[in-house]
């Protein structure tokens, strides 16, 4: 299967924004509901039949420059960092 540049284009957008998501976002697009997983380059082949329905208009926007953003370290750790309980300790027994 080739890919086409508009299914290349199509499929880093969805990777995007199944990554903010934490979930597939696969069919969450206007145009997935012309979708038909069958053919080659779905996504492309949806989104052309979408936009000449809706009459030119765009259903997605082009790819972002920068495909992920950086947090800055100190929040990464924050965000990563798993809290521990303080246990408690029973009171030493005297003899």
């Amino acid at each position: 299967m080739s890919l086409t540049k508009k299914q290349i284009e199509l499929d880093k957008i969805k990777w995007i924004k199944s990554e903010e998501e934490g979930k597939d976002a696969c069919g969450s697009f206007d145009y997935c509901v012309k979708c038909d997983k069958t053919q080659e380059n779905p996504c492309d082949k949806a989104y052309t039949k979408y936009n000449k329905a809706a009459g030119g208009k765009k259903a997605v926007k082009s790819a972002p420059k920068k495909t992920a953003v950086k947090k800055p370290a100190a929040a990464e750790a924050a965000a990563t960092a798993v809290k521990k309980t303080a246990k408690k300790s029973a009171p030493k027994k005297s003899k």
